[in-house]
């Protein structure tokens, strides 16, 4: 990616595990660049970063291995700086997911879904709110009803959804014996939406009380057959 500062230019490059930035660049490549709430999209232009005070800076997000990491970059009096930090899945807050570049960012999205459960132990939970596209059928799933939460359960996972409106609040909880259909649930729910408002693993939205009600049931628990989100 190549950054046009005035008449000269600054170049990222992508080394596998870290970036380098070059004042020299020998031709273009491929980025993806995100804009918030609007879409995610491919481009291989120079870029003009934001000026704010004198200062020029630009974020960019790297998948190094198995890590994502955001470089906070900063060009002032010639100078360029930047800060890296490792992020997660914040980096999907606010994505539309319309654009060129969707499968990328959605490539993005698997790895550190994946990253999450090589770090983690034995339970696995995420807690996403979506604007959904479509549905997502779950044949194979119980379903319940209590109130306006629906409950999804098969053996080793529980999937909990919620809407207010055009927005789709849906808690999952997995054993290991479940991950993969742990993994693939949320990818298909990412792929069925047009806004990610928020994603955050190792997290629920939901009450306890709402869980354990799953396996503690009342009469106040209704099956319901064609299960889908």
């Amino acid at each position: 990616m190549t950054l046009r500062l005035g008449n000269d230019a600054l170049c990222i490059v992508h080394r596998g595990k870290h970036l380098d930035f070059l004042t020299s660049c020998e031709g273009g490549n491929n980025y993806v660049i995100v804009l918030p709430h609007q879409g995610a999209y491919v481009g291989d232009k120079p870029i003009e970063p934001i000026t704010w005070g004198g200062t020029l800076s630009m974020d960019v997000y790297a998948l190094l291995g198995d890590e994502l990491a955001l470089y906070e970059l900063s060009i002032r009096d010639g100078r360029a700086s930047y800060v890296r930090y490792r992020v997660n899945e914040e980096f999907l807050r606010g994505i539309s997911l319309s654009g060129n570049g969707v499968s990328d960012v959605l490539s993005v999205a698997e790895s550190v879904l994946r990253n999450y459960i090589r770090s983690s132990f034995m339970i696995y939970t995420a807690y996403l709110k979506l604007v959904a596209s479509g549905n997502i059928k779950l044949p194979e799933y119980r379903e319940y009803v209590r109130g306006r939460v629906r409950v999804y359960v098969r053996d080793g996972i529980v999937i909990i959804r919620e809407t207010s409106g055009d927005e789709v609040r849906i808690s999952l909880i997995s054993t290991i014996e479940a991950v993969e259909q742990f993994v693939g649930v949320i990818m298909s729910l990412l792929r069925m939406s047009r806004m990610i408002n928020d994603v955050r693993l190792g997290r629920i939205g939901h009450s306890v009380k709402t869980i354990l009600d799953i396996f503690i049931p009342s009469n106040l628990v209704l099956g319901v057959k064609n299960s889908h989100i």
